[in-house]
């Protein structure tokens, strides 16, 4: 553990140690990032159980959702370029998108009386859905036409395609759902730039912020720090859903997945995060970023229809352009907390910025359901119980 600046993150340190060493977790990278700069590090057990290979600063995860703030910013990027408008309707770039139906409670299809936009896409509003996550009526019809997250078949502008035919779960900005949402948004990224969407993540964010360790495929030179992503089984780390010697990530992505597909490192995800905590510089304008991390809902979350998504309570909680948003100081309990962005990958792990404090937070760990564990709420708790002791 390093520690820094008089905080006291004993509560912290021992919920990762606890995990760890009770067997819920094979390892963990975290991180505290204040004005001060890093106050706290924490990196325990193995990145993998089979050969006992050590975890290390520099561990490599799948970082599944938390792909999806990344290519928000890509996005956000154009628009700042002024290659489109928020509230530019999606079948202006995508023709497939441009006969959208809505499914009824009744199973019949009607059309749709709201165009889709690009800020629906960012915000999870536009009434598509994603299979792993969902229990919905589109479920079964996106399966059958190859479509669930990184699981879909073919390449991002065909996987994008046959979305803009699939109905929705309701009109355009009416609801929350979690979905394919940000494969479109990758697929628009690469229409409004012209480039291949790693190439522009790499040239316009990557680059930039010497993030060496992010790519949508662990090359050879890197292949000794990957971990290995673990099943819970009854409590605890089980059988490897995906282990480090024969990770699908050490080949080509199927797709260049927006949602999902990226690959990180602890020091190279704080750079990204130390960016939103300085307003965007050098990437973004501070005005985009407040932009992005305010609440572009009618109300919160939970209202919107998120429900228990992910094992969470969404009561208090919007969502901006790519992040959660905390609206109420003192939501789960904790001080000050308003203002605070971020959001989580399947996982289990997170990251979040409170701007007001200057503090960010990352979790990095590999086991699946995140939400077998209360981890993530614990360690939001623990972050911020590490400035009032």
């Amino acid at each position: 553990m390093i520690t820094a600046g008089g905080r006291d993150f004993d509560r912290l340190e021992y919920l990762l140690q606890d995990y760890v060493e009770s067997g819920r977790l094979a390892g963990v990278v975290a991180k505290v990032l204040t004005a001060d700069g890093t106050v706290y590090c924490h990196v325990g057990g193995c990145q993998d159980l089979e050969t006992a290979s050590p975890m290390r600063r520099d561990s490599i995860f799948r970082i599944y959702s938390m792909t999806k703030p990344l290519v928000s910013v890509a996005a956000m990027t154009l628009w700042e370029e002024g290659r489109f408008d928020l509230d530019d309707p999606v079948s202006k770039y995508l023709p497939s998108f441009k006969t959208a139906t809505v499914l009824q409670p009744d199973g019949k299809l009607r059309l749709a009386r709201r165009k889709m936009t690009v800020r629906h896409l960012l915000t999870h509003s536009a009434g598509m859905t994603l299979p792993a996550y969902a229990e919905d009526p589109l479920v079964k019809l996106y399966r059958d036409y190859g479509l669930d997250g990184l699981r879909s078949q073919g390449t991002l502008a065909s996987v994008v395609d046959r979305l803009g035919s699939m109905p929705l779960l309701y009109e355009p900005g009416t609801g929350w759902s979690y979905s394919m949402a940000s494969e479109v948004v990758g697929r628009l990224v690469e229409i409004w730039s012209g480039q291949p969407l790693d190439h522009y993540l790499q040239d316009r964010i990557f680059g930039p912020l010497d993030m060496s360790s992010t790519f949508f495929q662990v090359p050879p030179a890197l292949q000794s720090s990957l971990t290995t992503n673990y099943r819970v089984e009854h409590g605890r780390i089980g059988l490897p859903i995906d282990s480090a010697a024969g990770s699908a990530w050490l080949s080509p992505p199927g797709f260049l997945s927006g949602g999902g597909g990226l690959l990180s490192c602890a020091d190279d995800y704080l750079r990204f995060m130390r960016m939103l905590v300085d307003g965007g510089r050098p990437i973004l304008k501070p005005e985009t970023v407040a932009l992005m991390t305010r609440n572009h809902l009618p109300g919160d979350m939970a209202a919107a229809g998120a429900g228990n998504f992910n094992g969470t309570d969404w009561n208090g909680v919007g969502f901006g352009l790519g992040f959660s948003v905390v609206l109420e100081d003192g939501h789960a309990g904790i001080d000050g907390s308003a203002g605070e962005f971020g959001w989580t990958g399947a996982a289990g792990t997170a990251f979040f910025v409170n701007p007001d404090r200057g503090l960010a937070a990352l979790l990095l760990t590999q086991y699946m359901p995140s939400a077998d564990y209360p981890l993530r709420c614990e360690f939001r708790e623990a972050v911020y119980s590490g400035f009032s002791a």
